[in-house]
């Protein structure tokens, strides 16, 4: 792959900022730009070795970085235009251009479309780097905005039958989780024993960090919690509990596993 020039590229990424007022033209030029800096050779994208990945123009991180800088004042001070450009953008695009897409909706300040939006684009929409994106950069949003609809929604996510969309509303509960906030802490509380039925091992896994994470921030009501779960709901959370044991005080281990009496 050649060399990036650098004062060319922010120039170029300057100028396709100065294009958020034209969806169309704005996504044609972001897709000049990805094929102009494209490793053809991996135009499949290393993206295509994981499950429901995306093609991706495997470009540059540097250029990814020097557009999202660019774009920044631009979407902040045009949040409609922002949103109208991803939506276009979303239509049809690879890898980095959904990643560019997600980045942009969350501008929005329009929490109505933002939602509509992210349900539309949800539908068919399985590639785990594109799902993490909306998770941070649309659902956090929505989350400060309405925490007590957000968490309804969180809670629908988890009884679609669609795994992609369960995948999703975990790796929402793990990113809004991570705003510490008490509304998100109360819903990884009443929502966290829903994620025990999954089998997904990144289920398993992202359900036993946002456990670990309530450990460390409110030791206390952890423990409450455990220690108000039902024999039932315990057991369907063996592979979650043992996951999250390393990073558990012995006092919370304790509660899900009792030591034997002597």
């Amino acid at each position: 792959m050649p060399s990036i020039d650098l004062a060319l590229l922010r120039s170029q990424a300057i100028e396709l900022a100065g294009l958020l007022d034209d969806p169309a033209l704005f996504r044609a030029s972001l897709r000049l730009l990805m094929e102009g800096h494209a490793h053809r050779l991996l135009r499949r994208g290393r993206s295509m070795d994981r499950h429901g990945a995306l093609q991706a123009w495997d470009v540059p991180g540097l250029l990814i970085r020097e557009v999202e800088a660019a774009l920044r004042p631009a979407a902040q001070s045009r949040p409609d235009c922002a949103l109208a450009a991803a939506d276009a953008v979303w239509m049809e695009g690879k890898l980095e251009e959904k990643l560019l897409a997600a980045y942009l909706a969350g501008f929005s300040r329009g929490s109505a479309d933002l939602r509509a939006l992210l349900l539309r684009w949800l539908d068919g929409t399985e590639d785990p780097t594109v799902l993490q994106a909306l998770s941070i950069h649309i659902c956090l949003p929505l989350a400060a905005e309405n925490p007590t609809l957000f968490r309804s929604q969180l809670r629908a996510w988890m009884e679609s039958p669609v795994p992609s969309v369960r995948r999703f509303s975990w790796m929402s509960l793990s990113a809004w989780q991570g705003e510490k906030s008490s509304e998100s802490i109360f819903a990884s509380f009443d929502l966290l024993p829903m994620i025990f039925s999954e089998t997904d091992p990144e289920a398993i896994q992202s359900a036993a960090g946002i456990l670990a994470r309530l450990a460390q921030s409110v030791p206390q009501e952890t423990r409450g919690w455990l220690e108000d779960l039902s024999p039932k709901v315990l057991r369907r959370g063996r592979p979650f509990f043992r996951a999250a044991l390393p990073s558990l005080s012995p006092e919370l281990s304790a509660v899900i596993h009792p030591p034997r009496p002597e």
